[in-house]
């Protein structure tokens, strides 16, 4: 994902997405939807407690004692780095669980909006992470392979006046040695606070590339809440 962070909004929260470790290993996407599995209790007791409002308090440690919940949020927060340095293909990982990621990215999104008062708080940061990894495999990217074959530069965003609406534009890239269908584009929207407030798949500028091509993607983008940043990438969900 290309995060654009926009002229003339409110700074959004600072929280680290990742930090990453030396010498990092990735694991397999199989292993790591290994480990998911192995937490399947501690999720259907977690969800039961977000459903019920739970809420982060301030002051908050991400090592307090909530076995279920801290199961989950600890996958996540761990998954993040893995992901967002591309230690592991978040594209296959994505065939094994996307369904199951967006489960969890509409309850963090909704934990996370109900806990903007505690957002200094170290369980805040780390739901912070977990969600932006949660959103990322929920977004059912390309694989590793495809990502020399398809690219999105020159992204940029024009608001309205009341920057609830963006006009988003790209350079589409191919490099394609025989005829392939092409990817699709996703674009999220966020508020001052780091939270989604409009996102949209639409259909790249060809539904079928070969060879070299640069083609222009545009599309218009309605939002909830003043708009901060726009989140660009190729995707392979459906158009909608």
């Amino acid at each position: 994902m290309t995060l654009i962070p926009l002229a003339g909004a409110t700074a959004p929260s600072q929280t680290a997405i990742v930090a990453p470790t030396p010498r990092a290993k990735g694991a397999k996407p199989e292993e790591i939807y290994r480990a998911w599995l192995e937490i399947a209790e501690q999720r259907i007791a977690a969800e039961q407690v977000l459903v019920g409002g739970h809420v982060v308090q301030s002051g908050e440690q991400a090592s307090t004692a909530n076995g279920a919940l801290s199961s989950v949020l600890g996958f996540f927060d761990t998954l993040a780095e893995q992901v967002f340095t591309r230690a592991t293909d978040v594209g296959e990982l994505s065939n094994y669980m996307a369904s199951d990621a967006r489960r969890w990215r509409d309850l963090l999104r909704a934990l996370r909006q109900r806990s903007a008062a505690a957002k200094d708080a170290p369980r805040y940061h780390q739901l912070t992470r977990a969600l932006a990894a949660a959103e990322f495999v929920a977004s059912e990217p390309i694989a590793n392979a495809e990502r020399e074959e398809f690219g999105l530069t020159d992204i940029g965003a024009d608001l309205d006046d009341k920057r609830l609406s963006a006009v988003v534009s790209a350079n589409f890239m191919t490099r394609l040695a025989v005829p392939k269908a092409t990817p699709n584009v996703a674009v999220v929207l966020r508020d001052a606070n780091g939270d989604v407030c409009g996102e949209a798949v639409f259909a790249a500028p060809l539904a079928e590339a070969k060879g070299e091509r640069n083609e222009l993607f545009t599309a218009t983008l309605k939002a909830s809440r003043e708009i901060a940043a726009v989140e660009m990438s190729l995707t392979r969900r459906a158009v909608g």
